[in-house]
């Protein structure tokens, strides 16, 4: 009996060896056979209903990609404001978070340098005038021939080297920031702000002496648009350019739009990425400098195929796909793909327009 058993056991092996080989295993649709890299569906299998097949036609689509990126302000829009000379602060007509624009006071200081050049500034403007006068006199009198060549000649290099002496002061007082037509003696230096924005770090205490090689201790920005900056794949970046649309995901809230400003042309051997540069509207001041976002990158794709990812399977050495040979007889064929986004992926060797393909289903003839 117990011989009877064991002979009973091992012819049941066998056959549930040859179900297997026939695609009829305990986990698989009965009713199909593998040849090679050839599937063949029985008819009358219940696996023909599990089995959804597409024909394939070029279509027009979308590739992208998403990256991670730094926010920044714009370089035009943003300025850290010092202290040209040594002096102490003597006024702060602005604080943190105040709205500011070109040209505005940021603080007043009293400055020794400053002051010396205002002195220069007035004494040689007076002389440039004195000289002027004098040689319009002594043109007169030469004309009418009352004073020799020699004394014109004296006085009209006089006035020219007055007038030098004026326009190197003028050069002195606009590295102050001040207005020539506008100085008087005994005034503060008044330190203003390049750009128009939001004061966004002052350090400023009244009576403060400052260096003039101290850190900057006012900050203005305009956040109003920043810089968005990715680091992207060396072979993702061929297909940027200047002008191209992108979009920035915050962690929350909506994307936002923005404009390629800038594709690096350097690549970073360490990461082999190439920087990419958005320039991108910031109406509500969502991103701000310092923040890590979500940068994604779409490009056009014009007459090409695209398939489902469940069409598609991993093979010891390569990607294969099902097409349909015979009305029964499907063939793994080998190609190259790449994914575009959820459930889709782009088809880049090995397939033609008008072949029908397993497109979903095929999981069952690989078991």
């Amino acid at each position: 009996m117990k011989h009877e058993y064991i002979a009973l056991m091992l012819a049941a092996s066998v056959l549930c060896g040859c179900k297997a080989r026939q695609g009829q295993g305990e986990d698989s649709p009965a009713g199909f056979t593998i040849q090679g890299n050839e599937v063949t569906v029985e008819e009358g299998s219940p696996l023909t209903d599990k089995l959804e097949l597409a024909s394939l036609v070029r279509e027009n689509g979308s590739q992208g990609f998403t990256v991670t990126a730094s926010v920044s302000p714009r370089p035009g829009g943003y300025a850290e404001v010092g202290a040209p000379f040594s002096g102490r602060v003597t006024r702060i007509p602005v604080r943190l978070g105040d709205r500011v624009h070109k040209g505005q006071v940021l603080f007043e200081m009293s400055s020794p340098d400053f002051m010396a050049a205002v002195k220069e500034y007035m004494e040689n403007r007076n002389a440039a005038s004195v000289a002027a006068a004098n040689l319009k006199r002594k043109t007169s009198l030469h004309d009418a021939g009352v004073v020799s060549e020699k004394e014109w000649e004296d006085a009209r290099r006089e006035a020219s080297d007055a007038e030098t002496a004026l326009a190197m002061s003028r050069q002195v007082l606009s590295v102050f920031g001040a207005d020539p037509g506008a100085v008087q003696l005994g005034q503060p230096l008044r330190v203003t702000t390049p750009v128009s924005g939001t004061v966004v770090s002052n350090t400023l205490v009244l009576g403060q002496l400052l260096a003039d090689d101290d850190e900057p201790p006012v900050a203005v920005a305009d956040l109003s648009s920043v810089w968005v900056t990715a680091n992207v794949r060396e072979d993702a970046a061929r297909s940027l350019a200047r002008g191209q649309e992108a979009s920035v995901l915050p962690s929350s809230g909506d994307p936002l739009r923005g404009t390629i400003f800038y594709v690096g042309d350097i690549l970073d051997d360490k990461t082999r990425t190439i920087p990419v540069v958005i320039e991108c509207a910031n109406p509500d001041k969502t991103l701000k400098p310092g923040m890590f976002v979500s940068a994604r990158f779409e490009s056009a794709l014009k007459d090409v195929l695209i398939i489902p990812s469940t069409a598609v399977f991993q093979g010891p050495d390569h990607q294969f796909v099902y097409v349909r040979r015979q009305e029964s007889r499907f063939e793994k064929v080998p190609v190259k793909v790449e994914s575009l986004d959820a459930g889709r992926m782009l088809v880049l060797e090995g397939l033609a327009e008008g072949e029908t393909i397993i497109a979903d289903g095929g999981i069952y003839l690989s078991r």
